[in-house]
């Protein structure tokens, strides 16, 4: 017979807490619970283990202790979910039924400070070495950790502890920048002014660091504007930022290797360390109405698997610093509708000796899906495919389709085609 759970020992211990005084108390209020994480004798973690939030507490009020804790199931608004992680957090509880020990719901937490921003609230950074607060950083704010309690919460800004956000932000690019980097969504700030405001900010944060921040925005007693924005950001620190105040959209991944912005004047900004890759299935429609300007650190290719037309109403220039090359398999037809003038520093041969031919741009097989089926894509220059999910976000271009196939089809898939498990655990992202 397999061992019992933590949990089922709680529970056996509940018909223990029937015959205790205390079942005259429930039913008749709301008490204050305190989290019990771990069994304090045999170190065992009390961890639900269906998923459905239920807590390890004891009820100081009626003589509990974390020795012998109570079994709390998890009560909350339809559609919300949170559960503290941290050993010694207060909650509140109540028993629906009168006299049942076994019917205690918990439902909210003690929190002594709101916390609704990842990474922790901007502030006067502590000079720690690290470099913020000093040199061209002196006047720089950082993301400071969040106090758990009102005397923490008093300290002065930069004798509490910086965040380690802050080691995020600046790899992204954006310690400094307070529109996309950290942010003072807290209901703290707007009751610390010297003419106390209302709260500004709602949001809520996860054990772990991610959060959604929404933040109307306010003016504070120096004139400084904090902006309107929604944010969502993840514990490692990948955000969505919708500022209405300044009007741009930015979102940015954890590492800072890629960013796309959509600005105020309608300006979309887009940066890869990596390739950039589109595709369509049909038309691929580009038109500046000012300029359009092309340039790579290497080689430009185009290709055409029909007809290429180039047309300009005004004039046409093409120009090498290198030697150039005209070739065509089949004839060619050169038409002037004025004069032709051809000028060279040298010798102009007319028919030999033999030209050098041009060079060809080469081409391979891409995997492909097609109506949900994997396909090829026979001819391409193209080094990354985009495709219809499940798309396999990898540089495989020497997959063959056969193990492509096998790759989209299952977990197990990825490791008879040679590819990695991407960080998300998805096999198909």
């Amino acid at each position: 017979m397999a061992a019992k759970s933590t949990f089922a020992n709680i529970l056996d211990k509940e018909t223990s807490h029937q015959n205790s005084p205390m079942v005259t108390a429930l039913g008749q209020g709301i008490y204050k619970a305190v989290v019990v994480l771990k069994n304090p004798t045999t170190g065992e973690d009390y961890i639900d283990p269906t998923g459905r939030g239920r807590l390890a507490a004891y009820i100081p009020k009626l003589d509990g202790n974390p020795s012998n804790p109570m079994f709390f199931q998890h009560a909350s608004n339809t559609g919300s979910f949170g559960q503290p992680d941290k050993e010694g957090t207060v909650i509140f509880v109540f028993f629906a039924e009168v006299g049942s020990v076994t019917d205690g719901y918990w439902f909210a937490t003690a929190q002594q400070i709101p916390d609704i921003v990842s990474g922790g609230i901007r502030g006067r950074p502590h000079i720690d070495g690290k470099g913020q607060g000093e040199g061209v950083f002196k006047d720089i704010g950082a993301a400071k950790v969040t106090p758990v309690s009102i005397s923490e919460a008093e300290k002065a800004e930069e004798d509490t502890e910086n965040s380690e956000r802050n080691e995020v932000t600046a790899a992204q690019g954006i310690y400094s920048d307070y529109l996309r980097g950290s942010s003072t969504a807290s209901p703290r700030r707007d009751a610390n002014y010297k003419i106390p405001q209302g709260p500004k900010t709602t949001g809520m944060r996860t054990p772990g660091g991610g959060a959604v921040t929404i933040d109307d925005g306010s003016i504070d007693d120096t004139g400084e504007i904090h902006a309107e924005q929604i944010r969502i950001t993840t514990a490692s620190g990948a955000s969505v930022v919708l500022d209405g105040g300044n009007d741009f959209i930015y979102v940015i991944n954890s590492s800072g290797s890629g960013w796309v912005e959509i600005g105020a004047s309608g300006e979309v900004m887009v940066y890869a360390e990596g390739s950039l890759s589109m595709r369509t299935e049909k038309d691929f429609n580009l038109r500046a109405d000012k300029n359009i300007n092309i340039e790579a650190g290497e080689n430009i290719n185009m290709r055409s698997v029909k007809t290429t037309k180039i047309n300009a109403t005004e004039e046409l220039h093409l120009r090498s610093k290198g030697t150039q090359f005209l070739q065509s398999e089949a004839g060619m037809n050169v038409d002037v509708g004025v004069n032709c003038l051809v000028t060279t520093g040298g010798l102009l041969h007319l028919n030999g000796p033999i030209a050098q031919k041009s060079e060809l741009i080469l081409v391979d097989s891409m995997p492909d899906m097609e109506e949900s089926a994997c396909t090829e894509l026979k001819e391409t220059i193209v080094s990354v495919l985009p495709t219809h999910e499940p798309y396999i976000r990898t540089q495989a271009k020497e997959l063959s389709t056969s193990a492509y196939a096998i790759a989209a089809a299952s977990d197990n898939g990825l490791a008879k085609a040679g590819i990695p498990r991407s960080s998300s655990g998805n096999p198909h992202r």
